[in-house]
């Protein structure tokens, strides 16, 4: 019999738009995820949150989509070494919870996972080094063609992983749209990318060049804007 893990409830680190995230009781090296109830999700006017509201299998699309992504990339890009700029999916497992989405942990360096662009930009900590690691995320997901559906400051986090300290998207990956345009072709998905990052830029203050396809500082040393509450 499948041994099911017990997770507290209440005792989650993070929570996402249709999950929470638990640390994994036996596996440092893990997260669980786990679908939060319908009824707790709240009430937000959003074209997606109105959609998985009236059609709650919505939610359950982009689950796969994400590990369709993860699978597709891994299978084309197969090298041992391989250092994705997206979390590492292993799997299922069966919780008092639920059926969780076990995923690989970006651990922070004093906390059990690390922190958001969102959080830095607003907390005034972002610097040189995350802006070098945000570039180099950037520049990874257009040499393996990552389609990315949902990329916004706050599923893009930098912490500690095997490869050392990175940004990483931890969420949102998979081409999640109604009309899948981004799985045309790595062109398509280059300007599916390309107004991404953009947005990315219109909510952090940064400045997004899309030839150079890389960030930068509106003026040194700090950003200047906030995150806008929508990001």
């Amino acid at each position: 019999m499948t041994n099911v893990v017990q997770l507290d409830p209440s005792f989650y680190i993070a929570s996402g738009a249709e999950r929470h995230v638990y640390l994994h009781p036996s596996d440092d090296r893990k997260l669980l995820k786990v679908m939060r109830p319908q009824e707790d999700q709240g009430r937000r006017f959003t074209f997606r949150d109105i959609t998985t509201n009236w059609l709650p299998s919505v939610r359950l699309r982009l689950i796969r989509k994400e590990y369709d992504e993860y699978l597709r990339v891994q299978l084309n890009h197969s090298a041992s070494d391989l250092r994705l700029p997206i979390t590492h999916m292993y799997g299922l497992e069966q919780t008092n919870l639920g059926l969780a989405c076990v995923a690989e942990r970006v651990a922070g360096t004093n906390n059990p996972v690390g922190e958001t662009l969102r959080d830095k930009i607003r907390n005034k900590t972002f610097t040189e080094k995350h802006l070098n690691a945000l570039n180099d995320l950037v520049t990874r997901f257009y040499r393996f063609g990552i389609r990315a559906g949902d990329i916004k400051p706050h599923n893009l986090v930098f912490g500690h992983r095997d490869a050392g300290y990175e940004c990483v998207l931890v969420d949102g990956f998979g081409d999640i749209h109604a009309v899948p345009v981004r799985s045309l072709g790595r062109w398509a998905n280059a300007l599916g990318l390309n107004d991404s990052f953009k947005q990315v830029a219109l909510r952090t203050g940064l400045i997004w060049d899309k030839g150079q396809r890389q960030f930068s500082f509106p003026s040194a040393p700090a950003v200047a804007a906030e995150v806008s509450t929508s990001a």
